[in-house]
């Protein structure tokens, strides 16, 4: 049954005079293919998520090609396994190009975030050197 937008906003309005909103919680992810701080990598997507109100349920990197396969990297099914079970909304990425590198494969990774479903946040833009 589909909510109208007054009864989503009664929501909001209860939520917030109660003194307890409704917490958005994400994930972070970051993909290290360039011998960059993981450590740097991971608090900017925490300061991001943080600036915007959002509580950071885990944060997670792997370190790869960027051509390498999702399935292939060590933390990236546990990122997928929050966002399915739903136990966070959303995914704050750095780039898109970090999770999926090539064409169809984005296609792909989008239809399964709207199945989820879950939103990504991508804080920066992908590496210019790279050619596709």
């Amino acid at each position: 049954m589909n909510q109208s937008p007054y009864t989503a906003r009664r929501r909001n309005i209860a939520n917030a005079s109660s003194g307890y909103p409704e917490q958005i919680h994400v994930v972070t992810y970051a993909l290290i293919h360039d011998g960059s701080s993981p450590d740097a990598a991971l608090e900017l997507l925490r300061s991001h998520a943080e600036a915007r109100d959002w509580v950071v349920h885990s944060s997670y990197f792997d370190i790869a090609d960027m051509t390498s396969a999702r399935t292939e990297r060590q933390f990236w099914p546990k990122v997928e396994r929050l966002l399915e079970a739903r136990d966070v909304t959303g995914l704050v990425a750095r780039c898109e190009d970090e999770i999926v590198f090539y064409r169809p494969g984005k296609t792909e990774f989008r239809k399964w975030l709207l199945e989820c479903p879950a939103f990504v946040k991508y804080v920066s833009e992908p590496p210019s050197e790279v050619i596709r």
